[in-house]
């Protein structure tokens, strides 16, 4: 007896059709799910309270000292200060005495609506000793990149074989060119193999750095000069090609208004020459709001330059700088402006977030006594001095006093946890291509724990 000896009717193959169609559907909205949430995480930025302690804190949040102290750098022992920022992996948040709804969401760069929805709270009351579950988000898959200063050749290895498990790429820093586009030689060229070998991209950094700094004097001569323009470019493409680098981030800062046009033709001309055998080039530009805003960065094109190379780096920082008064180096609305902007001239993927991995000391006594270090010794010198940690909100960045042995009042302005985590949200919320770090070398363990969490590194 065959199957067709029974015939379906019309009903019967309705319904089955109707199954089937609801069956794709499911598998439909399940793949589309799957393809377009992706991992998430998150994890508390805890601020230690005045009495906490690192042991106290671990047995609250059911964790370990070591744990703590890994992710978050510790090496001072277990000497924490009031005020600073402590990362702690997973998402439970305790409230403790003097939180509040919005400081909560603030430091978790978050709103209080979504808090209150992921708790399903209808107040904005919270209490101490009520736990909070900081909301998920959505890890973006981007490109990561720092500026590496090569060293001796086993700290070149040791640092190599540890930023390839955070980064995409690296900026070996520095070659500069001389009056004829004749370039440098730069220590360490024996680090580009192992770069590669690590699963990083190396591009060459051509500055115009002199004895006396950034000097656009002498780009100006070389920009400005057709024959010189061109043996500079020349110079670079046989670069790229003798010591295998991928390609090159032009670092010429400070340059002269006059030297817009200049400088627009030879990143044009540059990028032409080398695509033909296959390089990439790339810019480090300075922050700027508007087409010729500010008045002292006009000579950076964002638009024509944005069109013409594969990448630029944003150096969203150095508002207050070695020399100037103290304050944040990177305020956090002064980048997001520069952002909004940056993405109306540019490609968004060709965008790179500069991150300032460094701390400003300034001795308000002795204005030319001033100091810049990482991250993680602005911690150390705060426990140090037994000095107290303030973070201000309106520019999102931590700071500190001190007084030094001679009586000098010191002011010190550095990077976080939670300012770094706003930042981070900055790649999110213009969907750029990645960040990329001044400079390797400078501790910020925290950094690399929060580039993980929030991110997927891309790797080529």
């Amino acid at each position: 007896m065959n199957a067709g000896d029974f015939p379906i009717s019309g009903e019967i193959l309705f319904l089955l059709l109707e199954v089937t169609m609801k069956r794709i559907g499911l598998l439909t909205i399940f793949i589309f799910f799957f393809l377009h949430t992706g991992p998430v995480s998150a994890s508390v930025l805890y601020t230690v309270k005045p009495g906490d302690s690192l042991w106290k804190i671990a047995d609250q949040y059911e964790t370990s000292t070591d744990v703590l102290k890994k992710v978050n750098g510790i090496t001072n022992g277990v000497r924490i200060m009031p005020g600073q920022s402590v990362i702690i992996p997973g998402n439970t948040y305790h409230v403790t005495d003097g939180d509040t709804l919005w400081k909560v969401a603030r430091m978790h760069q978050t709103s209080m609506v979504k808090l209150k929805e992921r708790n399903r709270m209808t107040s904005d009351i919270i209490v101490p000793g009520q736990t909070l579950h900081i909301p998920e988000s959505r890890k973006k898959p981007i490109t990561a990149g720092a500026f590496f200063i090569p060293g001796s050749p086993v700290k070149n290895q040791q640092s190599i074989d540890y930023y390839g498990d955070y980064l995409s790429a690296l900026g070996m820093f520095e070659y500069r060119p001389d009056e004829n586009g004749t370039l440098s030689r730069m220590s360490g060229e024996d680090s580009i193999s192992r770069t590669w070998k690590k699963g990083l991209v190396p591009h060459a950094t051509i500055t115009n750095l002199t004895e006396e700094g950034f000097d656009p004097d002498l780009a100006h001569r070389l920009l400005s000069n057709e024959t010189k323009r061109k043996a500079l470019i020349e110079h670079i493409a046989g670069l790229v090609d003798e010591k295998q680098y991928k390609g090159v981030i032009i670092d010429f800062e400070s340059l002269h208004q006059k030297d817009r046009s200049h400088f627009n033709t030879f990143i044009q001309d540059l990028s032409g020459r080398l695509h033909k055998i296959g390089g990439e080039v790339g810019t480090a530009l300075p922050p700027m709001t508007g087409a010729y805003a500010p008045a002292h960065h006009q000579a950076y094109d964002y638009k024509t330059i944005g069109e013409a190379v594969d990448f630029v780096f944003l150096m969203t920082y150095n508002w207050h700088w070695l020399g100037g008064v103290p304050g944040a180096i990177a305020p956090i609305k002064k980048v997001d402006a520069v952002m909004k902007y940056a993405v109306t001239a540019i490609p968004k993927e060709k965008i790179f977030l500069g991150i300032a991995m460094y701390a400003y000391d300034w001795n308000t006594a002795k204005p030319e006594d001033v100091k810049a270090y990482s991250q993680q010794q602005a911690v150390d010198t705060a426990v140090e001095h037994q000095r107290p940690i303030h973070y201000d909100y309106e520019r999102g960045s931590p700071w500190f006093t001190y007084t030094d042995q001679q009586g000098d009042l010191h002011e010190v302005w550095f990077e976080d946890a939670r300012s770094i985590l706003a930042k981070y949200r900055l790649v999110k919320k213009y969907d750029i291509q990645g960040v990329g770090g001044w400079k390797t070398g400078l501790d910020f363990p925290q950094a690399g724990f929060l580039l993980k969490e929030e991110f997927i590194i891309k790797k080529r």
